[in-house]
């Protein structure tokens, strides 16, 4: 916890509102280029509304050469010296797991970061936002209104730009307040840990059949229907990549469900289906009628399965151990009671302390003997602040039931 502060709205930078940097870019890298010391860097997508995650806008504020908010759309194989300077130095970011992907596509990648979110979580904020944090620990409030506008737009009006350039406005001297309190703390090293780990992290692959999770919400079964929700599916990523619209845009994929479910046998089933009512889904009924027609076709060996994991769970249920693996229920009642008491010893979520998925695989997998669990936990993945701070206690619990 840290002590309340008032604090004070900051609408606009201190400096102005800086001009969106395209064309000029190689003026932006000389001039970062003179600068010092880290980076603070953030972006702004179109998330639900375009259909890629790519940056539609990069903010980046230096000492010694100040903020420059850059437009890489069409400059994209000018990035290079940029990418030169960036790497000179750590980046400041907030929720940095979120932000690296779209950076790394245009080959931007940080030497070291920071990542203000982690820093917050380890010092058990209650609230971790960039608004909050900045409130709390450096008492200026930041508007957030517009974390949700189309960042795709051009021209990007004064209002955004000036809510962009806020966002690494204040990240380096929130930076330096939170290592102070780390340091306090004696957490800057689980700090650094935890960073390199989100720096290092492997993209995150996409679900090979991602209608599946609409077949369960909406209750598609038949393994015909199931069949035509993923022609669906593809029909739907087809239009939405050809007008750049983010998918659910183009059409929910709970309608594309229902209409999967109620397995349409004629193209003017799909027409006139009420589902397809709306101007702009109507006149794609055709194409639906069209992805969904060969699916009548196809031999039952050929359908989707009913049941599918995209990754095949490494253990059953936890609720399932206590009736059926009653030893591995006992293994996590030691592990999970250990973890909570220390979390909450130290005043964090359990989560930051130990995954729940290293929680539940050491219960599972179990031990030999309980001076095998901190080895167990790192080989899991568990970073060493982590094996420090969550093994003493399921050591001493374990030696004691």
């Amino acid at each position: 916890m840290i002590e309340s502060v008032d604090v004070t709205r900051l609408d606009v930078p201190r400096e102005g509102i800086p001009s969106v940097t395209s064309a000029d870019i190689d003026d932006a890298v000389a001039r970062l280029a003179s600068g010092y010391g880290p980076f603070s860097v953030d972006t702004e997508r179109a998330m639900g509304i375009r259909y890629s995650n790519r940056a539609y806008l990069i903010q980046i504020r230096r000492e010694g050469a100040g903020t420059f908010l850059i437009d890489p759309v069409g400059i994209e194989d000018r990035l290079g010296p940029l990418a030169d300077v960036l790497a000179s130095d750590q980046w400041i970011l907030h929720a940095a797991d979120q932000d690296l992907p779209c950076l790394h596509e245009l080959g931007l990648f940080p030497p070291e970061i920071f990542d203000t979110e982690i820093a917050g979580l380890l010092l058990g904020f209650e609230r971790v936002s960039l608004q909050a944090e900045v409130g709390e620990v450096l008492g200026y409030g930041l508007a957030k209104e517009h974390s949700n506008s189309d960042w795709s737009e051009r021209p990007l009006t004064p209002e955004l730009l000036a809510y962009a350039a806020l966002d690494v406005e204040l990240l380096l001297e929130l930076r330096d307040r939170l290592i102070e309190m780390l340091r306090r703390a004696g957490r800057l090293e689980w700090l650094h840990e935890e960073c390199e780990e989100v720096r290092l992290r492997e993209p995150k692959q996409p679900a090979t059949q991602p209608w599946r999770r609409a077949a369960r919400q909406e209750g598609v079964k038949d393994r015909r229907a199931l069949g035509m929700l993923a022609a669906l599916w593809e029909e739907r990523d087809r239009l939405a990549r050809r007008r750049d619209l983010a998918p659910e845009r183009v059409i929910p994929g709970k309608v594309l469900a229902e209409l999967a479910r109620r397995k349409p046998r004629s193209r003017a089933d799909v027409v006139n289906s009420p589902l397809l009512r709306k101007r702009s889904r109507q006149r794609d009924a055709a194409r639906y009628w069209e992805a969904i027609a060969p699916v009548w076709t196809l031999s039952d060996e050929e359908l989707p399965l009913r049941r599918f994991r995209e990754h095949p769970a490494p253990h059953p249920p936890v609720r399932q151990w206590e009736k059926n693996h009653p030893e591995a229920a006992a293994r996590w009642l030691i592990v999970r009671t250990s973890v909570l008491a220390t979390a909450d010893d130290l005043g964090i979520r359990q989560d930051i302390l130990l995954k729940p998925a290293y929680q539940k695989q050491l219960a599972w997998d179990g031990w030999d003997t309980p001076d095998e669990i901190p080895i167990l936990l790192a080989a899991l993945g568990a970073r060493p602040w982590q094996v420090e701070n969550a093994a003493p206690g399921i050591v001493s619990a374990a030696y004691r039931s």
